[in-house]
């Protein structure tokens, strides 16, 4: 009997680790809504870490800080955005998760760039600075009045120590932009 029992407990063991391994059985409840958005998000611009696959792709128009015309956004105390490319075709009314309308890169030291985060926006135009903010990842999109605009970052690049949808991150730098 001990031999049938051990071949029923090993059964169960490997029916268990072929769930888990193979079929994806874990416990979906584990991850939230906002993890698997995430996941679809940096699955989605994984394509992207290249900008000549994003400029392909759309993402075409390099944001200009309208005060001073620089294109790599920072904040002395609170750190930097980066290099901002937008796909105009992508602003309206509605933000899709796996369709950020701006990819985000960091000038490096030898001249290239390095993708470091996306960010969604809904212009006032569309959306007035006197209605609710919109919301994605759980997140409500914070008024931007220099750019008239709402926005959500989420750095899915670059970690960020204030938190993936914190508007700077101080791991970024501009001191390489030209």
């Amino acid at each position: 009997m001990a031999n049938v029992q051990l071949s029923l407990r090993s059964a169960a063991l490997i029916g268990a680790l072929a769930c888990f391994a193979q079929l994806g059985c874990s416990n979906s409840s584990a991850a939230t809504p906002e993890d698997r958005d995430l996941d679809s998000l940096k699955h989605a611009v994984a394509g992207f870490h290249d900008l000549s696959a994003a400029q392909r792709a759309g993402y075409t128009v390099v944001v200009g800080d309208p005060a001073d015309g620089h294109s790599c956004l920072s904040d002395p105390k609170a750190g930097g955005m980066g290099v901002h490319y937008l796909d105009k075709a992508l602003v309206d009314d509605t933000v899709i998760v796996t369709r950020p309308e701006i990819m985000i890169y960091e000038p490096q030291r030898d001249s290239s760039v390095k993708f470091v985060g996306v960010e969604y926006i809904i212009p006032y135009s569309i959306r007035g600075p006197d209605k609710a903010p919109p919301r994605l990842f759980g997140h409500a999109f914070s008024k931007n009045a220099t750019f008239q605009l709402w926005g959500l970052h989420a750095w899915v690049g670059r970690s960020n120590p204030e938190g993936t949808f914190a508007m700077y991150n101080p791991d970024v730098t501009c001191k390489y932009s030209h």
